[in-house]
């Protein structure tokens, strides 16, 4: 499995294995699903992420976005420059609180 953010094209991607995309199909308002020849779901992908209302990012894919490592992201969040949600015991990052640290 991959996760990436591609700043360009705002867009954040769910590879889930390796193939070729053959089709893609919207399955909600901006967020695509790509499927192999055999039906196989390859790939999700979700456009114009930071518009989105409640966008967030996980640990990996916001150090992604840094180019930082994640182990950086969590002294940072230990030091209060960060402030991320929290969903079980996983970190959710907004979009908006990387930007603030990027520039």
């Amino acid at each position: 499995m991959k996760i990436s953010y591609d700043k360009k094209a705002d867009a954040f991607s769910l590879m889930l294995k390796k193939g070729r995309i053959s089709r893609d199909m919207e399955v909600a308002e901006g967020v695509f699903a790509g499927f192999d020849r055999q039906g196989n779901l390859i790939e999700i992908q979700i456009l114009d992420v930071s518009k989105l209302e409640n966008p967030w990012l996980t640990l990996g894919a916001a150090s992604k976005y840094l180019d930082v490592s994640q182990r950086t992201l969590l002294r940072w969040i230990q030091k209060g420059k960060l402030k991320p949600g929290k969903v079980g015991k996983e970190y959710r990052i907004k979009p908006e609180d990387l930007k603030k640290i990027a520039s």
